[in-house]
């Protein structure tokens, strides 16, 4: 069949049985996850904004280096510091889902057990028992 074939079945997009894990421990599997897809997002403003300094430098409008240079308004600095709790907000969800579970579950009563004592027969008074 080539690629052009109208009877070609679409790849299935979607894993069967949920989520794949690599580690033993499901922790690392998540920061993991989180380090993956941060580091995606970082690449690509690396990439955005790589593209618009050149844009900007070959318009004209926009002198090398005066990007470093800015420094942002007060409201701007309001503006970008929800923004960046948001991001932190967005990057921990996977971990604050897994710390806020038990505290939304029921929490179940512990049987309250005695604990039984052995009492020592009369012949074992005498002895030494071991342990």
């Amino acid at each position: 069949m080539s690629a052009s074939d109208p009877a070609r079945r679409p790849m299935r997009r979607t894993i069967r049985g949920g989520r794949p894990y690599f580690f033993d421990d499901p922790a690392i599997d998540k920061i993991l996850n989180m380090v993956v897809v941060l580091g995606s997002e970082v690449w690509t403003l690396r990439e955005r904004l790589a593209a618009l300094e050149a844009i900007q430098v070959r318009q004209g409008s926009l002198a090398s280096g005066e990007l470093d240079a800015h420094d942002f308004s007060p409201e701007d600095e309001a503006r970008l510091a929800g923004e960046r709790k948001e991001f932190i907000d967005s990057l921990f969800r996977v971990l604050q889902v897994q710390v806020e579970e038990p505290r939304t579950q029921p929490v179940k009563a512990k049987a309250k057990t005695k604990a039984k004592t052995k009492r020592p027969n009369s012949a074992a008074k005498g002895r030494k028992t071991r342990r």
